[in-house]
């Protein structure tokens, strides 16, 4: 109910709002990770991505971009 589960998990929004007052620094470091450009990539406990892992970051992190 909480949004991160596959196949579009979000983070959860009280964790979101934990960051309210650190989003300048939430956006810098999701963007920070985007510029890696990474091919493959595993989110948090769920499953990982084996191809495109930069839109699937983009996906995950769209709450602070």
């Amino acid at each position: 109910m909480a949004g991160p589960v596959d196949p579009d998990g979000k983070t959860p929004l009280d964790l979101q709002i934990s960051f309210f007052h650190q989003r300048r620094a939430v956006r810098a470091a999701a963007r920070r990770m985007l510029a890696w450009n990474p091919e493959r990539i595993i989110l948090a406990h769920g499953r990982w991505y084996g191809s495109n892992g930069t839109a699937e970051l983009r996906r995950a992190f769209r709450w602070a971009l």
